[in-house]
C-alpha cells in the first residue's frame, strides 16, 4: 500500500515542505510541494539573535505546512532546521515554541549533517560518482566531497546569501567596495580546501534555490526549449557574467531580470559572486543543476532504509521503471515492445553502427511510449513526448531526455521524425540516429499490435553490397494484424538506414 510522507526544510531564507507518495523500494511520487519565503535569519548580523518577525513568519509556516500535511493523510513527518537555527542563540526556546504550535520536534541539522544529506539528494538524482556537491543556501554553504558515489568530506562555511548580504552589501544600489569586501571574505574561507579541486573525470553538481534561480536567468537567454531546470549545464563563464552583471542593476532593475524570482533580487548578487569564487578556487569550467537536494536526500535515507547504503542502485534503470509505474503502463507491450527493439538494435549493429549509449535511449523510449494513454489514447504518443520532457528522469542529461521523449512521439505517427524544439539538445550523430531509433521502435510497436507477444522474438539479416535488409518475425500463431501494420511501417527505417527493408513470418521453435 502506498505510503505519504512530508519533509521540511527550514532554511535561513526559505522553508518548504514536500510531500511523497511511495511503496517502499518500488516507486515514489511528489505529490505536493509547498515553498514560503520566512527570512529567519533576517536581522541576526553578527547578534545571532533570532528576531520576532522571522520568529513568527517560520511558526506560521509551520501551521500552514502542518494543515496541508494533515489534509493529505500524511503518515509521517520529518522537519529539520539549518544554518539560522543552528546558530541562534535563542534556538532553544524558537524549537519549544514550534512543538508547542504543531507537535514536531525539529531535528536541528550540524553543517557536515545537511552537507551530507544535500549530497545524497544530489548523487540519487544525478549519478554523480566522482567530484563535489554545493549547497549554497541563505545562511551556508555546504560544500561536499564524493567519491565511488559516496558523499564524503563536508566543509559548512558561513557563505549564505542571505548571510552574505546583510554583512556587506547595501539592500538596493551595491558600491564597488561593498563587491570587494564581500569577495576578499570568501577567498579568505575557501582558503583552506585544498581538497576542494577539480580532478579529471570529475564533475560539480549544485542544489538550492539561488543557483536554480541563476540557472533559469541563462536558461532564459539562450532561448533554453526545456522548461526543467535539472540535469542544466552551467558554464563557469555566464555564471562570472551574472556575478558582475547583477550587483550594477539596482534592486527594482534586478526584479526585473527575466527568469530571476523577484523574492530573490536582494540576496541573488551575493549568490552569484559566491558561486563564481566556488568555480574559480575548483577549476571546474562548469556546474551541473540538481533540483533534489536535502529534503530528497532526508527522503531517500527513509526509501531505501531496508538496503546496505541510502543509494539507488541503478538509477537510470530505476528512473525509467519509476516513472511507467506511476503512470500505469502496460508491462508486458512495454517491455515486450522494448525487446523487439532493442533485437533489431543489436543485429542491425552493422548496418546503423550506433554505439551503446543510443540502445540504453531506445530501451527506456521503449518502457515509456504507451504512458500518454493514461491522458487519451488518440493522441497518447504526443501525450508521452509531452510527460517525458516535463517529470523529471533522475540520472539522465537534457539532451537523453530530449532523445528518449522523441522516440516516444513518433513510435506511431506517419513522416518523418524531426526533432523541431529539441534541435538545439541534439548533435549531428543525434539527428542521424533519431531517425534509425524512430524506425525501430514504430517496427517493434506494431508488431506487437495485438499486446499479445504472438511475435514472440525476430532475427535481422542484411546484405549491404546488395542494399537489403530482412526482418524474419519469429511468431507462435496467427499474426496477420502485426505483420500488416509492420509492412505499412517500414519506410522510416528504410530511408534512415537507405536500405530495402522487408519482412518475412517465421515460426518460433522455443528458446535455443
Amino acid at each position: 500500500m502506498p505510503q505519504r510522507i512530508g519533509i521540511i526544510d527550514l532554511g535561513s531564507n526559505t522553508t518548504r515542505m514536500v510531500i511523497y507518495e511511495y511503496e517502499w523500494d518500488q516507486f515514489f511520487r511528489l505529490e505536493d510541494e509547498i515553498r514560503e519565503v520566512v527570512r529567519l535569519r533576517e536581522g541576526m548580523g553578527r547578534t545571532n539573535v533570532l528576531r520576532a518577525a522571522a520568529i513568527q513568519r517560520a511558526v506560521n509556516a509551520m501551521r500552514m505546512f502542518k494543515d496541508l500535511g494533515d489534509g493529505l493523510g500524511v503518515s509521517k513527518v520529518i522537519v529539520v532546521a539549518t544554518s539560522a537555527v543552528r546558530d541562534a542563540v535563542n534556538r532553544d526556546s524558537f524549537l519549544a515554541r514550534v512543538r508547542a504550535e504543531t507537535g514536531w520536534t525539529l531535528r536541528l541539522l550540524s553543517g557536515e549533517e545537511e552537507g551530507y544529506y544535500g549530497a545524497l539528494g544530489a548523487v540519487n538524482a544525478t549519478c554523480l560518482q566522482d567530484g563535489f556537491v554545493i549547497d549554497l543556501g541563505g545562511g551556508s554553504a555546504q560544500i561536499v566531497e564524493v567519491r565511488e558515489g559516496l558523499p564524503g568530506r563536508v566543509a559548512s562555511l558561513p557563505l549564505g546569501a542571505l548571510r552574505l548580504t546583510e554583512l556587506f552589501l547595501s539592500p538596493d544600489k551595491i558600491k564597488p567596495e561593498q563587491v570587494a569586501a564581500l569577495q576578499a571574505f570568501i577567498d579568505e574561507q575557501l582558503a583552506h580546501l585544498d581538497w576542494f579541486k577539480a580532478r579529471p573525470g570529475d564533475r560539480l553538481v549544485a542544489i538550492g534555490g539561488a543557483i536554480r534561480n541563476l540557472g533559469k536567468i541563462d536558461q532564459v537567454r539562450k532561448r533554453y526549449p526545456l522548461s526543467t531546470i535539472h540535469g542544466y549545464r552551467l558554464a563557469a563563464a555566464d555564471v562570472a557574467g551574472m556575478a558582475d552583471e547583477l550587483w550594477r542593476l539596482s534592486l527594482k532593475k534586478r526584479r526585473a531580470v527575466n527568469g530571476l524570482r523577484s523574492d530573490r533580487a536582494d540576496i541573488i548578487p551575493a549568490a552569484a559572486i559566491a558561486y563564481d569564487m566556488l568555480l574559480k578556487r575548483s577549476g571546474f569550467e562548469s556546474l551541473i543543476i540538481s533540483r533534489p537536494g536535502l529534503r530528497e536526500g532526508l527522503f531517500f535515507e527513509h526509501f531505501l532504509s531496508r538496503q546496505p547504503q541510502p543509494l539507488i542502485p541503478d538509477l537510470r534503470r530505476f528512473s525509467i521503471l519509476n516513472l511507467a509505474r506511476i503512470f500505469g503502463f502496460d508491462d508486458p507491450h512495454s517491455r515486450h515492445v522494448a525487446f523487439l527493439a532493442l533485437r533489431m538494435f543489436d543485429d542491425l549493429r552493422p548496418v546503423h553502427e550506433l554505439d551503446e549509449d543510443y540502445r540504453e535511449l531506445l530501451w527506456a523510449a521503449g518502457i515509456l511510449h504507451d504512458i500518454g494513454a493514461i491522458i487519451n489514447y488518440p493522441y497518447h504518443h504526443q501525450h508521452s513526448y509531452y510527460i517525458i520532457l516535463n517529470y523529471t528522469l533522475y540520472g539522465y542529461s537534457p539532451r537523453e531526455l530530449a532523445i528518449i521523449a522523441l522516440i516516444a512521439r513518433y513510435h506511431r505517427n506517419k513522416g518523418v521524425p524531426k526533432p523541431r524544439e529539441m534541435a538545439p539538445l541534439l548533435t549531428n550523430e543525434d539527428k542521424r540516429a533519431l531517425v534509425i531509433l524512430c524506425g525501430i521502435i514504430r517496427l517493434a510497436e506494431y508488431l506487437e499490435r495485438g499486446r499479445r507477444q504472438v511475435v514472440r522474438d525476430l532475427r535481422c539479416h542484411a546484405d549491404p553490397e546488395n542494399g537489403w535488409v530482412q526482418i524474419e518475425t519469429l511468431t507462435t500463431g496467427h499474426a496477420a494484424i502485426e505483420l500488416w501494420e509492420a509492412e505499412r511501417n517500414l519506410d522510416v527505417l528504410s530511408a534512415a538506414l537507405e536500405m530495402d527493408v522487408e519482412l518475412v513470418e517465421g515460426v518460433w521453435l522455443g528458446d535455443e
